[in-house]
Protein backbone atom coordinates (compact mmCIF):
# COMPACT_ATOMS: atom_id res chain seq x y z
CA UNK A 1 0.00 0.00 0.00
CA UNK A 2 1.28 3.30 -0.98
CA UNK A 3 0.97 6.18 0.96
CA UNK A 4 2.40 10.23 1.39
CA UNK A 5 3.92 10.09 4.87
CA UNK A 6 6.27 12.10 6.39
CA UNK A 7 9.42 10.57 8.21
CA UNK A 8 7.71 10.58 11.50
CA UNK A 9 4.60 9.04 10.50
CA UNK A 10 6.92 6.45 8.73
CA UNK A 11 8.54 5.63 11.75
CA UNK A 12 5.12 5.16 13.49
CA UNK A 13 4.00 2.67 10.48
CA UNK A 14 7.24 0.84 11.59
CA UNK A 15 6.25 0.41 14.74
CA UNK A 16 2.61 -0.71 13.76
CA UNK A 17 3.92 -3.35 11.32
CA UNK A 18 6.79 -4.52 13.89
CA UNK A 19 4.15 -5.14 16.89
CA UNK A 20 5.99 -3.17 19.21
CA UNK A 21 4.75 -4.35 22.46
CA UNK A 22 6.51 -1.57 24.59
CA UNK A 23 6.75 1.99 23.77
CA UNK A 24 8.24 4.76 25.82
CA UNK A 25 8.52 8.62 25.37
CA UNK A 26 9.14 12.08 26.76
CA UNK A 27 8.35 14.95 24.33
CA UNK A 28 10.36 16.61 22.56
CA UNK A 29 10.54 18.80 19.22
CA UNK A 30 10.91 17.32 15.91
CA UNK A 31 10.81 13.69 17.39
CA UNK A 32 6.78 13.81 19.36
CA UNK A 33 4.80 13.23 16.25
CA UNK A 34 5.84 9.82 15.57
CA UNK A 35 5.07 8.92 19.44
CA UNK A 36 1.66 10.99 18.53
CA UNK A 37 0.79 8.96 15.95
CA UNK A 38 1.98 5.37 17.33
CA UNK A 39 -0.18 6.07 20.53
CA UNK A 40 -3.22 6.64 17.89
CA UNK A 41 -2.54 3.40 15.99
CA UNK A 42 -3.12 2.11 20.23
CA UNK A 43 -6.09 3.75 21.29
CA UNK A 44 -7.84 2.64 17.52
CA UNK A 45 -7.02 -0.81 18.37
CA UNK A 46 -4.15 -1.12 15.51
CA UNK A 47 -1.36 -1.89 18.18
CA UNK A 48 -1.74 -3.53 21.17
CA UNK A 49 1.16 -2.06 23.24
CA UNK A 50 2.11 -0.87 26.21
CA UNK A 51 3.00 3.24 26.52
CA UNK A 52 4.75 4.29 29.19
CA UNK A 53 4.44 8.29 29.69
CA UNK A 54 7.78 8.97 31.79
CA UNK A 55 9.52 12.41 33.22
CA UNK A 56 12.06 12.22 31.12
CA UNK A 57 14.22 10.55 28.45
CA UNK A 58 16.60 9.26 31.02
CA UNK A 59 13.86 6.82 31.79
CA UNK A 60 12.01 6.25 28.88
CA UNK A 61 15.42 4.54 27.51
CA UNK A 62 15.70 2.93 30.90
CA UNK A 63 11.77 1.93 30.72
CA UNK A 64 12.31 0.42 27.44
CA UNK A 65 15.80 -1.57 28.82
CA UNK A 66 14.17 -2.93 31.23
CA UNK A 67 11.04 -4.08 28.85
CA UNK A 68 13.62 -5.68 26.57
CA UNK A 69 15.23 -7.81 29.38
CA UNK A 70 11.91 -9.09 30.77
CA UNK A 71 11.77 -10.48 26.52
CA UNK A 72 9.09 -7.55 25.17
CA UNK A 73 9.95 -5.81 21.48
CA UNK A 74 10.34 -2.04 22.97
CA UNK A 75 10.67 1.02 20.90
CA UNK A 76 11.49 4.65 21.42
CA UNK A 77 11.64 8.03 19.92
CA UNK A 78 13.99 11.02 20.77
CA UNK A 79 16.63 13.37 19.44
CA UNK A 80 19.10 16.21 20.82
CA UNK A 81 19.22 17.22 23.77
CA UNK A 82 16.97 14.13 24.61
CA UNK A 83 19.60 11.60 23.46
CA UNK A 84 22.38 13.01 25.27
CA UNK A 85 20.39 12.89 28.43
CA UNK A 86 20.23 9.30 28.03
CA UNK A 87 24.05 9.21 27.54
CA UNK A 88 24.43 6.99 30.80
CA UNK A 89 21.48 4.38 29.87
CA UNK A 90 22.80 4.15 26.54
CA UNK A 91 25.86 2.51 27.39
CA UNK A 92 24.01 0.15 30.07
CA UNK A 93 21.85 -1.29 27.11
CA UNK A 94 24.35 -1.78 24.68
CA UNK A 95 26.37 -3.78 27.19
CA UNK A 96 23.90 -5.83 28.76
CA UNK A 97 23.27 -6.79 25.08
CA UNK A 98 19.30 -5.92 25.00
CA UNK A 99 18.21 -5.64 20.99
CA UNK A 100 16.02 -2.17 22.05
CA UNK A 101 15.11 -0.02 18.39
CA UNK A 102 15.08 3.68 18.84
CA UNK A 103 14.46 6.03 16.36
CA UNK A 104 16.30 9.21 16.28
CA UNK A 105 15.08 12.72 14.67
CA UNK A 106 18.49 14.35 14.38
CA UNK A 107 18.88 17.61 15.64
CA UNK A 108 21.52 20.20 16.51
CA UNK A 109 22.64 20.31 20.36
CA UNK A 110 22.92 23.25 22.36
CA UNK A 111 24.11 25.87 22.86
CA UNK A 112 23.07 28.07 21.01
CA UNK A 113 19.36 26.61 20.94
CA UNK A 114 18.60 25.20 17.81
CA UNK A 115 15.31 23.11 16.61
CA UNK A 116 17.05 22.18 13.15
CA UNK A 117 18.53 19.16 11.71
CA UNK A 118 22.25 18.04 11.61
CA UNK A 119 23.96 14.87 12.78
CA UNK A 120 25.89 16.30 15.64
CA UNK A 121 23.28 14.41 18.73
CA UNK A 122 24.45 11.43 16.49
CA UNK A 123 28.06 11.47 16.07
CA UNK A 124 28.25 12.86 19.87
CA UNK A 125 27.14 8.96 21.16
CA UNK A 126 29.42 7.32 18.30
CA UNK A 127 30.90 5.30 21.37
CA UNK A 128 27.36 3.89 22.92
CA UNK A 129 27.67 0.45 21.33
CA UNK A 130 24.79 0.93 19.47
CA UNK A 131 24.28 -0.25 15.90
CA UNK A 132 23.61 3.73 13.51
CA UNK A 133 21.94 3.49 10.69
CA UNK A 134 21.04 6.84 8.79
CA UNK A 135 18.35 7.01 5.90
CA UNK A 136 18.28 9.42 2.91
CA UNK A 137 14.27 9.21 2.84
CA UNK A 138 11.31 8.25 4.09
CA UNK A 139 10.83 5.32 2.32
CA UNK A 140 14.33 3.84 4.10
CA UNK A 141 13.50 5.58 7.51
CA UNK A 142 10.66 2.52 7.52
CA UNK A 143 12.41 -0.10 5.84
CA UNK A 144 15.29 0.73 8.50
CA UNK A 145 13.78 0.64 11.47
CA UNK A 146 12.03 -2.52 10.43
CA UNK A 147 15.40 -4.24 9.43
CA UNK A 148 16.73 -2.75 12.58
CA UNK A 149 14.27 -5.04 14.44
CA UNK A 150 15.88 -7.95 12.64
CA UNK A 151 19.62 -7.32 12.80
CA UNK A 152 19.57 -6.37 16.71
CA UNK A 153 17.69 -9.14 17.63
CA UNK A 154 19.67 -11.38 15.48
CA UNK A 155 21.40 -13.86 17.77
CA UNK A 156 24.66 -13.43 16.97
CA UNK A 157 24.06 -9.63 17.66
CA UNK A 158 21.54 -8.84 20.31
CA UNK A 159 22.61 -4.91 20.35
CA UNK A 160 20.46 -1.74 20.40
CA UNK A 161 20.11 0.41 16.92
CA UNK A 162 19.94 3.63 16.56
CA UNK A 163 17.83 4.98 12.91
CA UNK A 164 18.77 8.24 12.05
CA UNK A 165 16.27 10.90 10.37
CA UNK A 166 16.69 14.30 9.74
CA UNK A 167 14.48 16.90 11.83
CA UNK A 168 11.85 18.89 9.63
CA UNK A 169 14.15 17.89 6.26
CA UNK A 170 12.54 13.90 6.70
CA UNK A 171 10.30 14.21 9.80
CA UNK A 172 7.49 17.10 8.76
CA UNK A 173 8.12 16.24 4.98
CA UNK A 174 5.89 13.92 3.09
CA UNK A 175 6.82 11.62 0.71
CA UNK A 176 5.25 8.48 -1.31
CA UNK A 177 6.19 5.39 1.10
CA UNK A 178 5.22 2.20 0.32
CA UNK A 179 4.13 -0.08 3.00
CA UNK A 180 4.24 -3.87 3.22
CA UNK A 181 1.86 -6.32 4.13
CA UNK A 182 1.27 -6.64 8.19
CA UNK A 183 1.53 -10.50 7.13
CA UNK A 184 4.55 -10.20 5.39
CA UNK A 185 6.98 -8.25 7.86
CA UNK A 186 5.29 -10.87 10.38
CA UNK A 187 6.86 -13.51 8.15
CA UNK A 188 10.31 -11.69 7.88
CA UNK A 189 10.15 -10.41 11.42
CA UNK A 190 8.84 -13.19 13.77
CA UNK A 191 8.64 -12.43 17.60
CA UNK A 192 11.23 -13.85 19.51
CA UNK A 193 11.39 -13.78 23.25
CA UNK A 194 14.90 -13.92 25.27
CA UNK A 195 13.70 -12.59 28.60
CA UNK A 196 17.01 -12.16 30.75
CA UNK A 197 14.29 -11.35 33.75
CA UNK A 198 12.02 -14.00 35.18
CA UNK A 199 9.68 -13.09 38.76
CA UNK A 200 9.69 -16.68 39.33
CA UNK A 201 13.65 -17.09 39.04
CA UNK A 202 14.80 -13.45 40.95
CA UNK A 203 18.88 -12.60 39.66
CA UNK A 204 20.83 -10.01 39.75
CA UNK A 205 22.22 -8.35 36.68
CA UNK A 206 24.62 -5.54 36.03
CA UNK A 207 26.21 -6.48 39.25
CA UNK A 208 30.33 -5.05 39.95
CA UNK A 209 32.60 -7.04 37.70
CA UNK A 210 36.05 -7.03 38.62
CA UNK A 211 39.54 -6.68 36.24
CA UNK A 212 39.41 -10.12 35.52
CA UNK A 213 36.65 -10.38 33.64
CA UNK A 214 35.89 -6.73 32.27
CA UNK A 215 38.16 -6.67 29.69
CA UNK A 216 36.22 -10.11 28.28
CA UNK A 217 32.91 -8.40 28.63
CA UNK A 218 34.13 -5.70 26.39
CA UNK A 219 35.96 -7.63 23.57
CA UNK A 220 32.59 -9.91 23.00
CA UNK A 221 30.73 -6.49 23.05
CA UNK A 222 32.89 -5.02 20.13
CA UNK A 223 33.49 -8.19 18.23
CA UNK A 224 29.03 -8.67 18.03
CA UNK A 225 29.00 -4.92 16.97
CA UNK A 226 31.65 -5.64 13.86
CA UNK A 227 29.64 -8.34 13.13
CA UNK A 228 26.57 -6.30 12.52
CA UNK A 229 27.63 -5.04 9.34
CA UNK A 230 28.12 -8.50 8.11
CA UNK A 231 24.37 -9.43 9.38
CA UNK A 232 22.98 -6.51 8.04
CA UNK A 233 23.79 -7.28 4.26
CA UNK A 234 21.55 -10.50 4.95
CA UNK A 235 18.98 -8.53 6.54
CA UNK A 236 19.29 -6.23 3.37
CA UNK A 237 19.10 -9.60 1.14
CA UNK A 238 15.93 -10.67 2.84
CA UNK A 239 13.99 -7.46 3.04
CA UNK A 240 14.81 -6.62 -0.58
CA UNK A 241 13.31 -10.36 -0.99
CA UNK A 242 9.92 -9.28 0.62
CA UNK A 243 10.15 -6.10 -0.90
CA UNK A 244 11.86 -5.28 -3.88
CA UNK A 245 13.74 -2.22 -2.39
CA UNK A 246 17.31 -3.60 -1.58
CA UNK A 247 19.53 -0.12 0.68
CA UNK A 248 22.60 -2.06 0.09
CA UNK A 249 23.67 -3.14 3.14
CA UNK A 250 26.49 -0.86 5.03
CA UNK A 251 27.42 1.48 1.96
CA UNK A 252 25.64 1.79 -1.50
CA UNK A 253 27.45 3.46 -4.51
CA UNK A 254 26.05 5.36 -7.06
CA UNK A 255 28.06 5.58 -10.58
CA UNK A 256 31.19 4.77 -9.40
CA UNK A 257 32.02 2.65 -12.41
CA UNK A 258 34.38 4.37 -13.91
CA UNK A 259 34.44 7.81 -11.16
CA UNK A 260 37.61 10.15 -10.54
CA UNK A 261 36.44 12.03 -7.51
CA UNK A 262 33.30 11.03 -5.19
CA UNK A 263 31.24 12.48 -2.75
CA UNK A 264 30.68 10.69 0.40
CA UNK A 265 27.60 11.69 2.42
CA UNK A 266 25.39 10.15 5.06
CA UNK A 267 21.55 10.72 5.58
CA UNK A 268 19.03 13.29 3.92
CA UNK A 269 22.82 14.83 1.94
CA UNK A 270 23.10 11.56 -0.17
CA UNK A 271 19.83 12.21 -2.22
CA UNK A 272 21.22 15.70 -2.82
CA UNK A 273 24.51 14.54 -3.98
CA UNK A 274 22.96 11.99 -6.60
CA UNK A 275 21.57 15.39 -8.09
CA UNK A 276 24.98 16.71 -8.11
CA UNK A 277 26.67 13.81 -9.14
CA UNK A 278 23.93 13.57 -12.08
CA UNK A 279 24.45 17.22 -12.90
CA UNK A 280 28.14 17.03 -13.24
CA UNK A 281 27.98 13.74 -15.44
CA UNK A 282 26.45 15.81 -17.88
CA UNK A 283 29.07 18.26 -17.87
CA UNK A 284 31.43 15.36 -18.98
CA UNK A 285 33.00 14.94 -15.43
CA UNK A 286 33.50 11.87 -13.84
CA UNK A 287 31.76 12.47 -10.41
CA UNK A 288 30.73 9.26 -7.99
CA UNK A 289 28.86 9.23 -4.82
CA UNK A 290 29.38 6.76 -1.89
CA UNK A 291 26.42 6.91 0.55
CA UNK A 292 27.18 5.35 4.03
CA UNK A 293 24.60 4.32 5.68
CA UNK A 294 25.62 2.00 8.16
CA UNK A 295 27.91 4.56 10.30
CA UNK A 296 28.50 1.85 13.61
CA UNK A 297 30.03 -0.59 13.34
CA UNK A 298 32.03 1.92 10.36
CA UNK A 299 31.92 -0.41 7.42
CA UNK A 300 36.12 0.12 6.82
CA UNK A 301 36.48 -2.80 4.52
CA UNK A 302 33.13 -1.22 2.47
CA UNK A 303 34.59 1.73 1.89
CA UNK A 304 38.11 1.16 0.92
CA UNK A 305 36.77 -1.40 -1.83
CA UNK A 306 35.07 1.98 -3.32
CA UNK A 307 37.49 4.39 -2.86
CA UNK A 308 40.51 3.02 -3.20
CA UNK A 309 40.61 3.92 -7.60
CA UNK A 310 39.25 7.41 -6.68
CA UNK A 311 41.60 10.15 -7.62
CA UNK A 312 40.04 11.97 -4.76
CA UNK A 313 36.95 12.01 -2.08
CA UNK A 314 34.82 14.76 -0.77
CA UNK A 315 33.83 14.24 2.71
CA UNK A 316 30.66 16.18 3.23
CA UNK A 317 30.05 16.36 7.29
CA UNK A 318 26.51 17.43 8.91
CA UNK A 319 28.39 17.50 12.37
CA UNK A 320 31.63 19.16 13.38
CA UNK A 321 33.79 17.32 16.12
CA UNK A 322 35.27 20.64 17.43
CA UNK A 323 38.87 20.66 17.05
CA UNK A 324 39.30 16.96 14.71
CA UNK A 325 37.09 17.70 11.82
CA UNK A 326 33.69 15.95 10.42
CA UNK A 327 33.70 12.47 11.89
CA UNK A 328 33.07 11.16 8.36
CA UNK A 329 36.09 12.57 6.86
CA UNK A 330 37.77 11.22 10.17
CA UNK A 331 36.48 7.78 9.43
CA UNK A 332 37.03 7.68 5.57
CA UNK A 333 40.78 8.91 6.42
CA UNK A 334 41.36 6.32 8.99
CA UNK A 335 39.90 3.16 7.09
CA UNK A 336 42.44 4.22 4.21
CA UNK A 337 45.33 4.66 6.05
CA UNK A 338 47.79 2.18 4.79
CA UNK A 339 45.61 0.44 2.55
CA UNK A 340 45.48 3.64 -0.23
CA UNK A 341 47.03 6.26 -0.92
CA UNK A 342 43.22 8.61 -1.54
CA UNK A 343 43.14 12.76 -0.49
CA UNK A 344 40.40 12.86 1.05
CA UNK A 345 38.98 16.88 1.35
CA UNK A 346 36.74 17.84 4.06
CA UNK A 347 33.48 19.93 4.20
CA UNK A 348 31.51 20.79 7.25
CA UNK A 349 28.20 22.33 6.23
CA UNK A 350 24.48 22.25 7.07
CA UNK A 351 24.74 22.58 10.64
CA UNK A 352 21.58 23.42 12.54
CA UNK A 353 19.56 23.10 9.36
CA UNK A 354 21.03 25.73 7.03
CA UNK A 355 20.45 24.81 3.56
CA UNK A 356 22.71 22.83 0.90
CA UNK A 357 21.60 22.19 -2.12
CA UNK A 358 23.05 20.30 -5.60
CA UNK A 359 24.63 23.83 -6.63
CA UNK A 360 26.58 23.81 -3.24
CA UNK A 361 27.87 20.38 -3.91
CA UNK A 362 28.68 20.82 -7.15
CA UNK A 363 30.84 24.37 -6.35
CA UNK A 364 32.78 21.85 -3.74
CA UNK A 365 33.13 19.56 -6.44
CA UNK A 366 34.68 22.06 -8.61
CA UNK A 367 37.00 23.37 -5.95
CA UNK A 368 38.37 19.92 -5.17
CA UNK A 369 38.70 18.94 -8.48
CA UNK A 370 40.78 22.44 -9.09
CA UNK A 371 42.86 21.39 -5.76
CA UNK A 372 43.12 17.51 -6.74
CA UNK A 373 44.99 18.50 -10.30
CA UNK A 374 47.45 21.11 -8.48
CA UNK A 375 48.45 18.71 -6.38
CA UNK A 376 46.98 21.10 -3.08
CA UNK A 377 46.91 18.74 -0.57
CA UNK A 378 43.48 18.25 2.18
CA UNK A 379 43.25 20.82 4.52
CA UNK A 380 41.87 19.00 8.00
CA UNK A 381 38.94 20.35 6.91
CA UNK A 382 36.68 23.35 5.90
CA UNK A 383 33.63 25.34 6.74
CA UNK A 384 31.68 25.49 3.58
CA UNK A 385 29.36 28.43 3.31
CA UNK A 386 30.76 30.25 6.23
CA UNK A 387 29.79 33.96 6.78
CA UNK A 388 31.82 36.75 7.68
Amino acid sequence: MRQLLNGNEAAAHAARLARVEVLASYPITPAAPAMEKITRFIAEGNLKARFIRVESDHSALAACLGAAMAGARPFLITNSQGLAYMSEVLYHTSGLRQPVVMAVVNRALAAPHSRFPEHGDAVAQEAAGWVQLFCENNQEVLDSILQAFYLGEDEGVRLPVMVHYEGYIQSHTREVVDLPEPEAVDAFLPLVRRPVLDVDHPLAVNTVTGPGLYTEYKYNQDAALQGAGRILEEVSRAYAGLTGRDWGGPVMGYRLEDAEILLVAMGSLVSTAREAVDALREQGLKAGLLKIRLFRPFPAAAVVANLRRAKAVVALDKNIVYGVGGALARELRASLYGQAVVPVYSSILGLGGRDVGAADLIRIYGEVEEQAAGGVPPAAYQWYGRQS
